[in-house]
């Protein structure tokens, strides 16, 4: 039975390999028509995605922009995250030097005078624009870089993503169990990223405010830093056409009051902060589909100084 389960994912991972060579063949002009098709019949289709995301971007910005304007914005957030899966296809065929020229790298000068401190970066992003071509273009930087992750329960397409992902030099390191890995590729002066904007259950988070809500937000960053002592800096990308700008913001400062409880959720309430900002900034690019606040906050929620 495991032979044949390995034998399908082989067949089911050359299957994937060969369509993201196919997507990849297309001439740009034809693949973003076909992005922002896919993208506006997904906006149509599928009702529950739909009404997450104008009802987060109403929340978000009800008071700013009219409806029409917020059903706009939904519909090109569709075809934004539509246009990933063609991106990442068309990048394929680069080398390095090609790949990374589509890239710009601002605010660089705040992930050196981090790491002069010699305890490692953690680098702290959200899903915003082409997250995933994100990944392998910090090699422009001139740092080694990990980036920690959540492995994907479907083996052929986690094989595939992990393949892209790494393709210049970073590489993924799965979350689960690697709490001592990590805390050793700090030591060494590692730039560790990861991503601080998904729902989770309570019992793995903390609630802080974002865009007004209490959102259930991992902490699992607020302990990894506070247990390491590394800087904390974030990171964004966004996309204008096929131009990608990566952008590194200065350090966010920790509390280490001795109070761990209060220190885990003041951290973690910074770190949401910043993210909150980044998206602000570039809403149509953010990842406004995920419901942010699914998990809901029964007891009585003390405003986070």
């Amino acid at each position: 039975m495991q032979a044949v389960e390995r034998m399908n994912d082989r067949t089911l991972y050359t299957l994937l390999k060969l369509l993201i060579r196919l997507l990849g063949r297309l001439p740009v002009a034809a693949a973003d028509f076909l992005a922002n098709l896919l993208g506006l019949l997904w906006f149509r289709i599928d009702r529950r995605r739909r009404v997450v995301t104008l009802s987060n971007l109403t929340h978000a910005f009800g008071r700013e922009m009219t409806p029409a304007r917020i059903e706009l914005m939904g519909k090109q957030i569709f075809k934004n995250i539509a246009s990933i899966l063609f991106e990442v296809a068309w990048s394929q065929k680069f080398d390095k030097e090609g790949f990374l020229a589509h890239f710009t790298v601002n605010g660089l000068e705040h992930l050196k005078k981090a790491h002069a401190k010699g305890r490692g970066v953690i680098v702290v992003s959200c899903h915003m624009g082409n997250f995933e071509m994100l990944i392998p273009a910090i090699d422009e930087t001139g740092y080694k870089g990990y980036a920690i992750y959540r492995k994907l329960d479907f083996q052929p397409l986690e094989r595939l993503m992990r393949e892209a992902r790494q393709r210049f030099g970073v590489t993924m390191v799965p979350m689960r169990g690697a709490s001592k890995k990590i805390d050793a590729l700090l030591r060494g002066g590692a730039v560790m990223g990861t991503l601080l904007d998904q729902n989770v259950d309570w019992y793995k988070g903390v609630f802080v405010d974002f865009f007004g809500r209490p959102a259930c937000t991992n902490k699992g960053l607020a302990v990894l830093a506070m247990r390491t002592k590394a800087p904390v800096i974030a990171l964004y990308t966004i996309r204008h056409k096929r131009k990608y700008r990566i952008e590194f913001l200065p350090e966010i400062p920790l509390e280490d009051t001795g109070d761990r409880i209060k220190d885990i959720e003041n951290n973690t309430q910074k770190f949401t902060s910043v993210i909150e900002s980044m998206v602000r900034q570039h809403p149509d690019q953010y990842f406004w589909v995920h419901n942010r606040w699914k998990t809901k906050n029964f007891c009585p929620w003390p405003k986070i100084q």
